[in-house]
């Protein structure tokens, strides 16, 4: 899944501004967080069309971040979370965004991006859900 990151100015309306560009060009949201820090905005969306999306918001003005995830599958229990990010740090990987996706049936689906999917993907094999 690839995950786009923007970081700009918040003003009323920038999550129409978002939706609408990529409204306009077809692209579907499949995820979209956003929050305020200070006087600017975080925007974090996963689309269907992550080239499309990138080219778009490009062309519109903003600053785009991209980033692929892996997508992990956990049991839904305490300590779950802990240990998957346990064992990252203890492998020296560094955790540039993480989020849950989903709970369902007693699992949940977390989203990781690390500086090294590869040797996360390595380490994390039994758990990915892609």
């Amino acid at each position: 899944m690839k995950h786009f990151t923007l970081i700009t100015s918040d003003r009323v309306g920038l999550v129409a501004e978002i939706t609408d560009v990529l409204a306009q060009a077809s692209i579907n949201i499949l995820e979209l967080k956003a929050q305020s820090v200070a006087s600017n905005a975080i925007v974090e969306i996963s689309v269907d069309q992550p080239d499309d999306a990138m080219h778009c918001l490009s062309a519109y003005g903003f600053t785009v971040v991209s980033d692929h995830v892996i997508t992990l599958m956990l049991q839904d229990k305490p300590g779950a979370l802990a240990q998957i990010t346990r064992q990252l740090s203890d492998a020296g990987l560094s955790i540039r965004g993480i989020s849950t996706l989903q709970r369902l049936g007693g699992l949940c689906y977390v989203a990781v991006s690390t500086d090294d999917d590869a040797k996360a993907r390595d380490l994390l094999g039994s758990l990915l859900a892609e």
